[in-house]
């Protein structure tokens, strides 16, 4: 398969992916491109039997690598956070996936990264535990307490504030 029909089949999906990791959109383009850019030297050089659950674990090694750079630079730069409300920004804060990541936020974050990739993202159980590195019970004990704690945070009323 040519990487132009990879990219078609999985952009939206490896975005909003990206986009639940970082929560924001300038960021979430720039690791969607990265991991497309990995993708594609990877495929160079070798087959890939299951491309989905490969491209998401590729993106979520490209969102930790990008955590890990952060985390060093912090100290010698200053970060500064300004609000600007764009159509788009004002959008994606009322959009229902914005809320659900609202609500998942309130999980760990495995719990959260087994609820996005199982019940968001249509991974198996198989392929989730692999793109976490994860042994498949193991796996499978964080998205039943993940799960748990979502009936329970949705019955209380939903989004903490603050």
């Amino acid at each position: 398969m040519k990487l132009e029909q990879i990219y078609s089949l999985y952009v939206k999906d490896l975005y909003n992916y990206l986009f639940s990791l970082c929560r924001h959109t300038q960021t979430a383009e720039d690791l969607l491109q990265d991991t497309f850019y990995k993708a594609h030297v990877t495929l160079l050089a070798q087959p890939i039997k299951e491309l989905k659950p490969w491209l998401f674990k590729v993106a979520y090694y490209t969102y930790i690598d990008y955590c890990r750079k952060e985390k060093r630079s912090e100290p010698y730069e200053e970060i500064v956070r300004i609000d600007h409300a764009t159509p788009e920004t004002i959008y994606m804060q009322e959009d229902s996936f914005t809320t659900l990541l609202n609500l998942l936020d309130q999980l760990t974050p495995i719990e959260k990264q087994a609820i996005l990739l199982c019940d968001v993202q249509d991974c198996t159980n198989e392929q989730a535990a692999e793109i976490l590195d994860l042994k498949l019970n193991t796996l499978k004990s964080h998205l039943l307490r993940g799960r748990k704690k979502m009936r329970s945070i949705i019955e209380k009323g939903g989004i903490k504030n603050g």
